[in-house]
C-alpha cells in the first residue's frame, strides 16, 4: 500500500512540479513524523491508559461492548477529540448482547468429578436439564475429515488452533455432535467467541482438564440469553476531511468482560488519542481518519458494520490497525502485507528487530481486507493476562507500548495520501 499512495502522490507532484517536489514533499513527512513521535510522550501514553481503566473500575470492571464501560469510553474518546478540532460522529450499529446464565460440567464416569468450563460467546444453550454423553477426541475440529462416525449424538473433544471457533463449532454440529468442547492448547482457562449464534453448545476447558475427557462420560448445562441493542463506534476527521481520500488508522475500544482490558486494547486507544490529538495542532489538514470500534471481541462486529457501508469505505486508500501493542513478553510485530516495508525500515533505521507476522481475520483489519481495502498493523505478542482481570495498566509493558506508538505516528505521517 505504500507504494500505491507514494506513487498516487508522486504521480500528483509530477503534474504540479516534478521530482523536486516530490522530494520535498517526502522531506515534510519525515518532519511530520519526527514532530509527532516527539509529542508521543510515555506520560501522555500512560495518562490515557490511567484514564482507560479508571473507566473501566467505575463501571463494572469492563468496557465490554453493551455494557456501562464502554458507553463511558466512547463519550471520553468524542471528549478527547471534539475540542482538539475533529468532527466527531457516533455511528451506531446492531449489536447481539450474549448474556451467560449458567455454564457447568462434570465427568459422570468412569469416576464422578465437576470440571470448570467456559461457554464461548455465542454458545447455543443445551436443553433443560443438560446434555449427556461420550468425549470423543475429534482433532483440532477445522476439517470435516476431523470427525469420526462415532461422534455423533456424543461431545465432540476438538483442540484449539488453525482455525476459528465457528468453524469447529459448525463442523462438530455436522457430523451429528450434541456439543462442543474446545480444548485449549497452551497452559490456563480460555475465554473466546464464536462470532455468531452458533447450532450446539460449545465450551472450552484446559489443556489439563482436556486431556482427561477422551471416552469419560460427560454432563454438561449452558444457558444463555441474548439481548438486541445498538452499540457506537467512534470515528473522527478533520474538518471538511469525511468526503476526501483518506488513511484509516483505529483499533477496537471494547474490552473483554473479564476485566479493564488495558494491554487489549488500552493501549491501542491511547496511541490513537495521543497521535490524533497532536497530528490535527501540528498538521491540521493531513487526511486520517481515526476509527475506535466498538464489539471486536465479539467478533469484529463494529469494523464490519463501518465497512458495510459503501459509503464509509468510499475514498478509504488503506486501513492501519492497532491491536495489544503493550504486551509484556513483546516482540515488534508487523502485519504481514503491503505496509509492512514502512514499520519494518522504521524499527531498523532504529537499531530495533521487528518480526513480520499474520494474524489472519483475529483484529479489525480483517472486514476492510474482506473489501478489498490494503491493510497493516502492529502487535506486540505475547500476554500472559490475555483476556483475564490482571489485564491492567501494571500488567502493561510500556517500552513496547512507546516504541510502537512511534512506529504508529510514523506511518500515519508518511502514509496520508
Amino acid at each position: 500500500m505504500r507504494v500505491l499512495v507514494l506513487a498516487a502522490a508522486a504521480a500528483m507532484l509530477a503534474a504540479c512540479g516534478g521530482a523536486s517536489d516530490e522530494g520535498a514533499d517526502r522531506r515534510s513527512r519525515e518532519r511530520l513524523s519526527a514532530d509527532l513521535r516527539r509529542e508521543v510522550t510515555p506520560a501522555a501514553l500512560h495518562a490515557q491508559l490511567r484514564t482507560l481503566e479508571r473507566i473501566a473500575d467505575a463501571n463494572g470492571g469492563n468496557r465490554a461492548a453493551g455494557m456501562r464501560g464502554y458507553t463511558a469510553a466512547a463519550r471520553y474518546v468524542r471528549a478527547q477529540l471534539a475540542p482538539a478540532g475533529y468532527r466527531v460522529r457516533l455511528l451506531p450499529f446492531p449489536y447481539l448482547r450474549y448474556v451467560e446464565e449458567v455454564e457447568r460440567a462434570r465427568v459422570v464416569a468412569p469416576t464422578a468429578r465437576p470440571f470448570a468450563v467456559e461457554a464461548l460467546e455465542y454458545s447455543a444453550s443445551t436443553a433443560p436439564g443438560g446434555v449427556r454423553a461420550r468425549g470423543v477426541a475429534s482433532g483440532d475440529g477445522c476439517e470435516r475429515a476431523d470427525f469420526s462416525g462415532d461422534v455423533r449424538g456424543q461431545i465432540a473433544l476438538v483442540r484449539r488452533g488453525s482455525c476459528f471457533f465457528a468453524v469447529k463449532s459448525a463442523n462438530a454440529a455436522s457430523a451429528g455432535a450434541r456439543a462442543a468442547v474446545v480444548v485449549n492448547n497452551a497452559p490456563g482457562r480460555l475465554d473466546a467467541t464464536l462470532g455468531s449464534p452458533s447450532t450446539i453448545p460449545t465450551v472450552a476447558v484446559t489443556r489439563a482438564v482436556g486431556e482427561t475427557l477422551g471416552g469419560a462420560t460427560i454432563e454438561l448445562e449452558v444457558r444463555a440469553r441474548t439481548v438486541r441493542m445498538s452499540v457506537p463506534n467512534v470515528v473522527a476527521d478533520v474538518p471538511g476531511g469525511a468526503g476526501t481520500p483518506a488513511l484509516v488508522v483505529g483499533g477496537h475500544l471494547d474490552s473483554v468482560a473479564a476485566g479493564p482490558g488495558i494491554d487489549d486494547n488500552a493501549s491501542g486507544v491511547a496511541a490513537l488519542l495521543v497521535i490524533a490529538k497532536a497530528l490535527i495542532r501540528l498538521e491540521p489538514h493531513h487526511h486520517v481518519r481515526f476509527g475506535f470500534w466498538g464489539a471486536e471481541e465479539s467478533g469484529l462486529h463494529g469494523s464490519r458494520a463501518y465497512v458495510s457501508s459503501a459509503q464509509n469505505r468510499r475514498g478509504v486508500v488503506g486501513y492501519l490497525n492497532f491491536d495489544m501493542i503493550a504486551a509484556p513478553q513483546y516482540t515488534r510485530g508487523v502485519y504481514r502485507g503491503p505496509f509492512a516495508q514502512t514499520f519494518e525500515r522504521y524499527f531498523a533505521a532504529r537499531g530495533l528487530d521487528s518480526r513480520t507476522i499474520d494474524i489472519s481475520g483475529r483484529s479489525d483489519h480483517a472486514p476492510f481486507e474482506e473489501a478489498g481495502i490494503p491493510v497493516g498493523g502492529l502487535i506486540a505478542g505475547g500476554d500472559p493476562c490475555y483476556h483475564r482481570a490482571c489485564d491492567r495498566v501494571a500488567n502493561a509493558n510500556e517500552r513496547a507500548l512507546g516504541e510502537l506508538a512511534d512506529a504508529a505516528a510514523h506511518a500515519v505521517a508518511l502514509l496520508e495520501p
